[in-house]
């Protein structure tokens, strides 16, 4: 499996997501909490493809996961909250985003038969593949063709009485 790239999204991503233009950003958010991607793990097993991604905090209801034109897309939103309580105050930082993740199934995938799971914070998305046709052996006759009906049309008979 190979994920999308898209280089014009990931040089932003480099440049502006940098600690230097904080200006830009609520400095005491962390950078995680600023930019939530799930980490994607893609493993090969013998039958299947199984993709793993890291959602914490994140419901089963609050993903979205289609596959279009052999593309599958895996969306939701992160909420991240903290709260710190100490003498004479209190503060409470909030993060929101949304997020969305691509990927290319390979030829030979049943996207009908794809299972998706949500547990302790890791969604499972496990793709089948589809059978591989087995060879089989065709059985090849002689004769009978249309070559040899042509053959038959089109030569003239030799006759073997007139020659003696």
């Amino acid at each position: 499996m190979l994920s999308l790239y898209r280089p014009f999204n990931s040089l932003l991503r480099d440049e502006f997501a940098n600690d230097d233009w904080s200006p830009f950003f609520n400095g005491s958010l962390t950078r995680a909490a600023r930019n939530f991607t799930p980490a994607v793990d893609v493993v090969e097993q013998g039958d299947s493809y199984l993709l793993k991604a890291e959602v914490p905090g994140i419901s089963p209801e609050q993903i979205d996961l289609q596959v279009e034109n052999d593309v599958l897309t895996l969306r939701g939103e992160h909420r991240a909250e903290q709260t710190d309580e100490s003498k004479g105050y209190r503060r409470v930082e909030r993060s929101y985003g949304s997020f969305a993740r691509s990927f290319v199934l390979p030829k030979g995938t049943n996207v009908d038969a794809i299972e998706a799971n949500v547990e302790h914070g890791v969604l499972t998305v496990k793709i089948p593949k589809v059978q591989a046709a087995t060879p089989r052996k065709l059985q090849v006759k002689a004769g009978g063709g249309i070559v040899d009906k042509a053959k038959k049309i089109f030569t003239k008979p030799t006759d073997t009485t007139a020659a003696s």
